[in-house]
């Protein structure tokens, strides 16, 4: 690729200079032999073969892979072996040690915890019982204090949908496999008892962000906490998602820049107070690890500090290195410590990302003169390494975020983060007189989140592709490397814009995968207590949304108000929706206006492109239902009232509304339930029915006016309340497949043992989101599979 890692032949070489990337390859894929399947040996030995028939790698060279390689492999099955709990479940009483500052939001207190009689992490979570005790909590709960509680312990939730965040995996490669829900946590059981270097400057981070927060104003007190002690919770979470989406959000995260520039500040600090370079190297080598622990030790901040610490001790043992040999050996040791950090997405941004530029650096950036032609450059190549992986965890690419980096990374590398970093000690020194400065300051702030929201409004400013498939996954780790091949050969534009063609067709390949994808699918989305039902047509011919879940609001006290509180349609729907590549709804079809229904709408409006908005009118319009043809309206959504006999084809597919009956029937309707629209479909081989929260009432009056109905797969209406789903309802659909979507452990009650005799006694085999997760059928053509996310 490029010249520290092209395929040069070796003269008989014995050392392993300028070749530890191989090794880090070996390593990566020792660990993925462990972890994932044992036929990735055959590529690890392929590669191993080439690079020694090639001569890229001597004998010797090659024995050493393959010691990595073995070792990586030993040392993942011995954590996976050991990746376990030594508790029951039943215990109910803990003395539990604080391993970090607890995060109190709304009126929900969380934090990461230590057994010490069971030396296990646990995560532990307290409601918060009034506003007098939060504020005590707040005030005086510290990291390091020790408290005796009791409480019970809950499995962390899987994730319920296909491709969503597990917290129960994510928990698990951290070694954490249980969350402690306290019952009372009493200040007076509590107590500082232990004491370490490890707490003691956690402690001090503690004070820092105390400090800061206390001394700094609204918007600058949480970026200056992301930027000095590495901690991003108190950034506004509309900051954030603005960041995220224009593809900076690596600018609020501590990097290789923050510790050069801070190192650097330190060493010149120490060289004019009289201390020689040799005595400064070797400060530098004890302080650089103190500060991964008071920065939070992430991926990115322990890469940077470790690669530093490895380039430090080669320069004091006179011993010159490469940079890619650095990272690599870096990367080795951090995998061989920690091998279920490759589950880690800031882990494989931070390596994939930084490997990229040192590649880069020596032949493609010296070939720009001008400094924002060169940030331009280094944006390109982050964003090419980072496309892989920001399509497997968020589902998207930005196409702004080139612009974006060309605007914020100057700012922040040579303003915001020195300033920051400068006016965080000067307000220390003098006592908090720093306050004009950082007025000024927060005034700049303000201006440049503004700039960041303003470009993250822009329509359609990112890719939605969806989660690769695993050859999608081969595809661009094959193009992508070599797009950079080729910029490194290139000797003029055209070979330059021929080699740039290769990302695009990745990303087309992958787009064109989903529109003439064969395929199509119905899900039933687990969306807790309501409905969301996904119609993706093949190839590409529509994908319909039949509600999207939501959750019934009640009036909280100010105290209790969380930052970021779930809310369906953002955390759950669109995900799902985005993971899937769709970033275009035809007909988003609101049944009616029941929040576990349409409280997720406003978030899939926001953030698709809906083409259509399909409500009912056979029934009143609610208020919150009025709201949201605003927000479709504003989108440019149409707008379309629907009643029975509507009804459409596209290819083998066919739809018709069976109710509500419009304005001819609305004596029928005693409640908006019985009002919802009811969509029948003739799909995969299989005729559906989706019958919203219709009730007794409704459904009667459906069979009367449709005697010959007759489907093979039922949505229970209402989540299976006992006011629906009649003997003389299944007696007349005869349904052989029912999909009951509710919430697990819901208040109603739902689904009502009585409906679930009923469908019982007629023989219907029962799907449950409750208690499968989400139900997809998958077809082409006429023939499909049910499948169903848990087993």
């Amino acid at each position: 690729m490029i010249r520290s890692y092209s395929f040069q032949k070796t003269k008989g070489a014995n050392d392993m200079k300028g070749r530890w990337i191989y090794a880090a390859a070996a390593s990566l894929l020792g660990n993925l032999t462990s972890f994932f399947h044992p036929a990735i040996a055959i590529v690890f030995f392929l590669l191993a073969f080439f690079l020694l028939k090639r001569n890229i790698l001597s004998s010797k060279n090659a024995a050493i892979l393959i010691m990595i390689y073995l070792a990586l492999i030993m040392r993942s099955e011995f954590a996976s072996e050991h990746n376990r709990t030594s508790l029951s479940g039943n215990e109910s009483e803990f003395e539990i040690t604080m391993k970090e500052s607890a995060k109190i939001d709304g009126d929900l207190l969380t934090v990461f915890i230590d057994l010490a009689e069971k030396k296990e992490k646990l995560a532990a979570r307290y409601k918060i019982k009034s506003e007098t005790e939060k504020k005590a909590l707040t005030d005086h709960l510290g990291t390091g204090m020790t408290c005796r509680v009791n409480g019970t312990l809950q499995t962390p939730s899987t994730s319920t949908n296909p491709n969503s965040f597990s917290y129960q995996e994510y928990l698990n490669h951290n070694s954490i496999f249980w969350i402690l829900e306290i019952e009372q946590l009493h200040l007076s059981d509590c107590s500082y008892r232990k004491s370490s270097l490890v707490l003691t400057i956690l402690k001090i981070r503690e004070m820092g962000i105390n400090y800061l927060l206390d001394h700094f104003p609204e918007q600058t007190a949480p970026l200056a906490i992301a930027l000095v002690f590495g901690e991003r919770d108190f950034i506004d979470q509309t900051t954030i998602a603005s960041y995220q989406k224009i593809g900076i959000i690596h600018l609020l995260a501590i990097s290789g820049l923050h510790v050069g520039m801070l190192a650097g500040m330190f060493f010149l600090a120490g060289i004019r107070a009289g201390i020689t370079r040799e005595k400064m190297t070797s400060i530098l080598l004890l302080v650089l690890p103190l500060y991964a622990i008071l920065t939070g030790a992430a991926p990115s901040v322990l890469r940077a500090v470790f690669m530093m610490l490895v380039v430090l001790l080669a320069k004091k043992l006179k011993a010159p290195i490469q940079l890619a040999d650095v990272i690599s050996i870096v990367f080795i040791g951090y995998l061989f410590i920690s091998p279920y950090i490759i589950y880690n997405a800031g882990f494989q941004l931070s390596f994939a990302v930084a490997l990229s530029l040192i590649l880069s650096a020596p032949i493609i950036l010296k070939r720009f003169s001008e400094s924002y032609a060169a940030i331009l450059a280094v944006s390109f190549v982050c964003q090419m390494a980072a496309i892989p992986i920001l399509l497997w965890h968020f589902y998207e690419v930005s196409i702004i975020s080139i612009i974006a980096n060309l605007i914020f990374v100057p700012l922040y590398s040579s303003i915001i983060l020195p300033v920051v970093l400068i006016l965080f000690i000067f307000d220390l020194l003098t006592g908090g007189k720093a306050d004009l400065l950082l007025n000024v300051f927060e005034k700049l702030i303000s201006f440049l989140n503004w700039i960041a929201e303003s470009l993250s409004a822009i329509p359609n400013s990112a890719i939605v592709l969806g989660r690769p498939s695993l050859i999608m996954l081969i595809v661009y780790l094959l193009l992508i490397p070599a797009f950079f091949a080729g910029w490194e050969r290139s000797k003029n534009k055209k070979v330059l814009i021929k080699s740039g063609v290769l990302p695009i067709l990745a990303i087309l390949i992958q787009h064109f995968s989903n529109v003439f994808n064969p395929a199509g699918e119905i899900t039933f989305i687990d969306v807790g207590q309501g409905d969301s039902i996904l119609i993706k047509l093949p190839y590409g011919k529509g994908n319909y949304l039949i509600d999207a879940g939501g959750t019934l609001m009640l009036d909280t006290e100010d105290w209790r108000m969380r930052s970021d509180p779930y809310e369906t349609g953002k955390d759950t729907v669109v995900p799902f929706l985005k993971s899937k590549g769709i970033s275009k709804i035809d007909k988003f079809f609101l049944t009616h206006g029941d929040m576990d229904h349409i409280g997720g709408a406003s978030a899939v409006i926001r953030e698709m492109r809906v083409k259509s908005v399909v409500i009912s009118q056979g029934a009143e319009i609610s208020e919150d239902e009025k709201d949201l043809i605003v927000q479709a309206k504003l989108k440019k959504a149409n707008i379309a009232f629907t009643k029975a006999g509507d009804n459409w084809s596209i290819g083998d597919s066919a739809f018709q509304v069976l109710s509500p009956f419009g304005n001819r029937m609305k004596d029928v309707y005693t409640g908006k339930n019985d009002g919802s629209i009811v969509l029948f479909a003739k799909v995969g081989g299989l005729n559906w029915l989706f019958t919203g929260d219709l009730e007794e009432t409704g459904e009667s009056q459906l069979i009367k006016s449709y005697p010959n109905l007759k489907i093979d797969v039922l949505k229970i209406a209402h989540h299976g309340s006992k006011t629906s789903t009649t003997d003389s309802f299944l007696a007349a659909v005869n349904p052989r497949i029912a999909v009951i979507s509710a919430g697990r452990n819901n208040r109603y009650g739902h689904p009502h043992n009585d409906v679930m005799g009923r469908l019982k006694e007629f023989n219907v085999h029962v799907l449950r989101t409750d208690k499968q997760g989400a139900v997809t059928y998958v077809f082409k053509g006429n023939s499909g599979t049910f499948s169903v996310q848990l087993p």
